[in-house]
């Protein structure tokens, strides 16, 4: 039988997801320009998705993560469906697996997030095109995953240290 303070760790955990989740849709749509320059927010609701999908599997089923796409879509003016699909192929390409999940080492889960930024954006870089019936514009994917690419350690850091047991790792525990 579960301890009530499990429990109560699970609707708080969840609580934390969701919220965290609503907070990264809201800024990736917040107009971020510097001075008449191409946008350099970071891919906030990749982000919560690969972190949240390592640390409780459970909370980022396909079809939330869907949901998250779509409603990233319809905040950013993207065409439907780009960023869910992308967000569902790279999900479903690198998703942590085994008992374990997540590891709670650095290294690897910033080359796997790595892998699965750049699958994401070239998946939404392809859709995208392919929905605008031309070519679309590379540079704003590119300064976005960039700043992802910057953004992400200081997060994977705080969610690793957060998930640590007593055990040692690459950063120490």
């Amino acid at each position: 039988m579960r301890k009530a303070k499990d429990a109560n760790a699970i609707y708080w955990d969840l609580g934390l997801c969701v919220f965290t989740v609503l907070v990264a849709l809201i800024v990736q749509a917040a107009p971020t320009r510097l001075l008449d320059g191409v946008n350099i927010m970071p891919t906030w609701p990749l982000i919560a998705i690969f972190l949240w999908a390592g640390l409780r599997p459970s909370f980022m089923p396909p079809i939330v993560v869907f949901a998250i796409g779509l409603t990233q879509d319809l905040l950013t003016g993207a065409p439907m469906g780009v960023w869910a699909m992308s967000y569902l192929i790279a999900l479903a390409a690198f998703r942590f697996r085994g008992e374990d999940g997540m590891p709670r080492d650095l290294p690897p889960v910033l080359l796997r997030f790595l892998f699965m930024l750049l699958l994401a954006h070239t998946v939404a870089y392809l859709v995208g095109s392919w929905a605008l019936g031309q070519m679309a514009d590379l540079m704003p994917l590119i300064v976005e995953a960039t700043a992802t690419i910057l953004m992400f350690p200081l997060l994977a850091f705080l969610a690793l240290r957060r998930r640590r047991s007593g055990r040692s790792g690459f950063i120490g525990g």
